[in-house]
């Protein structure tokens, strides 16, 4: 009932277009990706024909790249392994969908395993009307954990800026949230001036997510903070001396690091949220800035040109020491943890393009992820399996999501502007 009141509560108090307003294309996958049959649920009652979640189970894997799913010719309900074997198919999914009244349904969904010709699993709820494509993402974090043995991404949300401009040159920003599938998307904060920098909070639950992001609205670089699930006003960060920029969360969700340009300087500072105290986190007359914290709080990662150079330092937080992270090429910037906390994904210069490069932060090995001109504002999934980024082609902004060993690839792009600073979020509650 929980989870009921919960789909309830989002469908009440959000507004926007369950629709994509981005488009995904998979532009690359595994080799040796899973051969897997999802099959069309069956549907039972009058309510449930457009209630069929199996496209979106299948939209899913096939964007992570893993997956070579195949959609059977009928109906599946009962999974004949022997016949699926010499189709050389390794899974099989099949559903069922029966209304139980007029916003309650009860799904079940099993996930069999073709050649031990054994079920993994059957997954049995009862689903509000508003609630089909949380289940699903979370059905198909099931699947993927199952047959990979790692974590899926799917039942978490993107946060991004379109850009587009009207028949007078003039530009309208938006920050859009939006499920991982770029589905269900929903636009509160329409401005025209530049929106930067938004970043997910690290809570898990609907009620208390929030984005903190930069704003040019009040005619100077300011942090505000949305509640896209609740009716709290958004906030605005105090007015600090100079200009406020590039704010990123503390992993327990408290307080934010965020660069200042205090006395003319750009530091590095630590904003508690409950008691509005201002910490500072590094001193040196170079520009520090583009903080990020580690999984475990204890360590950010920041740009800095103190050596002369835009690199990559990491100061320890309980030492207080900072060292040089980078030492390859001579611009560094925008970096961000991987969830384990081991690699740091960064903007990389090669010649005259910016590419999206993985740092081993104990080894010092960088790998470059891509082959674009111009990419920037990398940031991890939840899983640390892809790295999603903006980068440019054909003079227009789109999204890019890159696996971390390269080998499968899917863009985002809009139809009618620019896609621009993106953002993951964490893992949402079951």
């Amino acid at each position: 009932m929980k989870l009921i009141k919960l789909f309830a509560l989002l469908l009440a108090i959000n507004v926007g277009i369950a629709h994509a307003v981005l488009e995904v294309t998979v532009v690359k996958k595994d080799e040796n990706a899973f051969p897997i049959i999802v099959s069309h649920f069956k549907l039972v009652g009058k309510g449930t024909q457009d209630k069929d979640i199996s496209e979106i189970i299948r939209n899913n894997l096939e964007r992570s790249g893993r997956f070579n799913v195949v959609i059977p010719d009928v109906l599946i309900e009962q999974v004949d392994a022997q016949y699926w074997k010499r189709k050389s198919i390794e899974a099989v999914v099949t559903g069922r969908i029966e209304q139980q009244s007029e916003n309650i349904y009860k799904l079940s969904v099993s996930l069999f395993d073709v050649y031990s010709n054994k079920e993994l699993f059957t997954k049995a709820t009862r689903v509000h009307l508003s609630g089909f494509r949380k289940v699903a993402h979370q059905l198909s974090d099931h699947i993927y954990e199952a047959l990979l043995g790692e974590s899926g991404s799917f039942n978490t949300l993107l946060t991004y800026v379109t850009v587009t401009t009207d028949a007078k040159g003039e530009k309208e920003y938006r920050l859009n949230i939006s499920d991982s599938d770029a589905m269900n998307v929903k636009s509160r904060i329409k401005l025209n001036t530049p929106i930067l920098s938004p970043a997910w909070s690290p809570d898990r639950s609907y009620e208390h997510k929030k984005i903190a992001y930069v704003s040019f609205e009040n005619g100077r670089s300011e942090v505000f903070i949305w509640y896209p699930y609740t009716r709290r006003k958004i906030e605005k960060l105090p007015r600090f001396d100079g200009i406020a920029s590039a704010p990123s969360w503390h992993p327990d969700g408290k307080s934010l690091v965020l660069t200042l340009s205090k006395n003319g300087n750009k530091d590095i500072y630590s904003y508690n949220l409950a008691d509005k105290e201002l910490t500072r986190l590094t001193h040196n007359a170079s520009i520090d800035t583009e903080a990020s914290y580690s999984p475990d709080g204890q360590r950010i990662a920041f740009t800095s040109n103190r050596s002369g150079q835009v690199q990559i330092y990491i100061k320890n937080l309980v030492t207080n020491q900072i060292n040089r992270a980078t030492f390859e090429g001579r611009y560094n910037a925008k970096a961000v943890f991987s969830p384990d906390g081991k690699s740091l994904a960064i903007v990389h210069r090669v010649d005259k393009d910016y590419r999206i490069a993985m740092l081993d932060i104990k080894t010092k090995d960088l790998s470059i992820m891509t082959n674009n001109e111009l990419d920037e504002s990398p940031y991890f999934s939840p899983n640390g399996d892809m790295i999603i980024f903006a980068t440019n082609r054909n003079n227009k902004g789109l999204l890019s999501v890159v696996s971390v060993e390269g080998n499968r690839s899917y863009e985002l792009t809009s139809q009618t502007g620019e896609v621009r600073e993106p953002n993951w979020s964490t893992y949402l509650e079951k």
